[in-house]
């Protein structure tokens, strides 16, 4: 409940917010940005034969004042392994397993200019965490054209985590600029039918992409 808390005054801080930068310098008043991430996840390799998470994610960043910034955050990461076999009577087998996790997550960050192209930024925040493991099954047999699939989920608990991070921003026009993070995530899921089994998802993740400002 406290985090709940958490992310319902830094939502209401941003809307306050918005009224007094109007006013203020050349700084934007809000931006939004959209990039691809890498995500090294600790135990990805337990769950798939992966050493990380590709995703993307989207940045809605309020500026009240020049040098603070309001982030918040939603995205989707996952990873894939597929695996085949053949049974009996001359059919193919194929299974793939998709992990997922799904943050939404609000932050602060400290924003230096450096000149009037570059910006360097750092902060951190709270998030919720949504997981996921879905698992795709195929059949069929050479030469026909029946063909059956199957999905079944497995059920892993959501979490509330946190993140900290550094940034450079690159503007190259008026409106558009180039963004890239380096960040590190501290969350963690467990699988409902088993509460002893945890999947620690904590690790780097390294994330570019592009900016609009307003």
């Amino acid at each position: 409940m406290k985090h709940s808390n958490f992310l319902a005054c830094l939502l209401a801080l941003a809307t306050i917010a918005v009224a007094p930068s109007a006013s203020a310098g050349d700084h934007p008043l809000f931006s939004i940005g959209l990039g691809g991430q890498y995500w090294l996840v600790k135990d990805a390799k337990d769950v798939l034969d992966e050493n990380g998470l590709w995703g993307g994610n989207i940045l809605f960043r309020i500026q009240p004042v020049e040098y603070i910034g309001i982030d918040l955050r939603a995205g989707a990461s996952g990873a894939w392994d597929t695996e085949s076999w053949h049974g009996p009577r001359g059919r193919k087998y194929e299974e793939t397993a998709t992990f997922m996790c799904c943050p939404v997550e609000a932050g602060l960050v400290l924003i230096i200019p450096i000149g009037d192209r570059f910006q360097i930024y750092g902060g951190g925040g709270v998030g919720y965490y949504y997981y996921d493991i879905d698992i795709k099954t195929t059949s069929h047999r050479h030469g026909h054209s029946y063909r059956s699939e199957w999905h079944d989920h497995i059920d892993l608990e959501d979490d509330v985590g946190w993140y900290a991070l550094g940034g450079l921003k690159i503007s190259l026009a008026s409106h558009f600029a180039l963004f890239g993070e380096a960040r590190y995530t501290g969350t963690e899921t467990r699988f409902e039918d088993a509460d002893d089994i945890k999947i620690d998802c904590s690790g780097v993740a390294f994330q570019a992409g592009f900016m609009f400002d307003f």
